[in-house]
């Protein structure tokens, strides 16, 4: 079943893009959705949080059509949502989308509503919805809820309402109702970085000549490990690795600059991979030099179609590599392997942290500590993420000191 909505990025000539919020069987934007999104682009968001935010919005524009309740009519008629709408909204925003969409279908050839009232995870799993995080349905329902203060600004200034005293007060209702049931944050643990035993297994696996590499193709198998060279070597993004070029890379002083291009003009993937720190020059060690140049040499240089493009990581027919093939990658081998469950593009950059806390605790002061991993990681000068980054060797380091704070007051007693 064709989704009702879908965010669709369109080109706007000079590598520009806009994500846009289309009818599913019209192709055609939706005007107040397209309005609000250029309110968002004018404030420099990125594009692809630009598409997030519209795409948590089609679960509200679905959840309207499957009611058969337009907006807009309900705007000029003084209202926005009902309390019920508001609760089956939330409860929608709480399901992955794809299988929403196939729930709806079974729920209309059945000629019963699964959103009138709030779904149970019973009724979810009946219709076999996969429940997704509590952090992505807060996510999608706080965009909601700043859109629909932005439409009720809209509405209110373009005198829409019959009365726009009394839609304000209502719109304003609805919102806090919305926020009001919006999940916080999971009280998840802090993400970590990889103990050196999983690493270890890891390169067992991921070597492109390991008898246990998951990957047949030999293209294949040379490119991802040398994905996951980069990712750990450098500890860099995934969005950062699919934006870099050949001219990029420097083999007369082995470095690699990592750059911010929004918008680039040379790419031709519909969802670009975004950088989302500073631009900076990394240097690279002599294996993944080795390693980099065996494949822009004599894999990549193999594919035609790659030639006609810059970037260096390429799919097997040569075009850049989309930004979901890496998860997927990373998903392959937690799939094939239960010991590398906790494996992902990001837990390398958790990882490369832990390395590079190691490295520095006998060498570098804490303020220089703080500054060389500020640049090394694109973070500003007076960024604090590092505390995000470095919970294993945080814990690590802990654990050492109450243990040596034990055996302290043990030998204290037997003195």
């Amino acid at each position: 079943m064709a989704a009702k909505y879908a965010v669709r990025n369109v080109d706007m000539g000079g590598g520009e893009r806009m994500p846009l919020l289309v009818d599913g069987e019209t192709g055609l934007g939706l005007f107040e959705p397209t309005a609000w999104s250029l309110s968002l682009r004018s404030q420099r968001l990125e594009v692809n949080t630009i598409a997030d935010a519209l795409s948590a919005v089609s679960f509200l524009y679905e959840s309207l059509a499957e009611a058969k309740v337009t907006l807009m009519d309900r705007i000029r008629q003084n209202d926005l949502l009902s309390l019920g709408e508001v609760e089956g909204l939330v409860a929608r925003c709480k399901y992955d989308k794809a299988g929403l969409r196939f729930a709806d279908q079974v729920a209309e050839t059945a000629n019963v509503s699964l959103h009138r009232k709030p779904l149970e995870k019973s009724k979810a799993a009946h219709y076999d919805v996969a429940v997704v995080q509590s952090n992505t349905a807060g996510k999608r329902l706080l965009y909601i809820a700043k859109y629909l203060d932005w439409l009720a600004d809209y509405a209110f200034l373009s005198k829409i309402p019959s009365n726009r005293n009394e839609f304000r007060g209502i719109a304003a209702m609805v919102v806090k109702a919305i926020r009001a049931r919006t999940p916080g944050k999971s009280p998840t643990k802090k993400k970590k970085g990889l103990t050196k035993s999983v690493e270890e297994r890891l390169w067992a696996v991921v070597s492109a000549d390991s008898p246990e590499n998951p990957w047949k193709n030999s293209f294949i198998r040379k490119r991802n490990y040398l994905i996951v060279r980069l990712l750990r070597d450098l500890g860099i993004r995934k969005g950062e690795l699919l934006g870099v070029k050949i001219e990029d890379i420097n083999f007369s002083n082995n470095t690699i600059f990592i750059a911010r291009r929004p918008d680039d003009p040379e790419d031709p993937r519909d969802r670009q991979p975004e950088a989302k720190t500073l631009e900076r020059t990394l240097p690279m060690g002599d294996l993944l030099v080795e390693v980099l140049k065996a494949y822009i040499d004599e894999e990549r240089a193999a594919i035609p179609a790659a030639r006609r493009h810059p970037f260096l990581i390429v799919a097997r027919d040569g075009e850049p590599l989309a930004l979901n093939s890496i998860d997927y990658m990373f998903k392959t081998v937690r799939e094939k392997f239960p010991e590398l469950a906790s494996v992902a593009a990001h837990i390398l950059r958790h990882t490369w942290n832990d390395s590079f806390s190691e490295f520095a605790k006998g060498s570098l002061s804490k303020e220089d500590q703080r500054k060389v991993r500020n640049y090394l990681m694109g973070w500003t000068e007076n960024s604090k993420s590092e505390a995000d980054y470095t919970a294993r060797f945080v814990e690590e380091q802990a654990q050492a000191a109450s243990l040596a704070m034990q055996n302290d007051i043990y030998r204290e007693a037997q003195a």
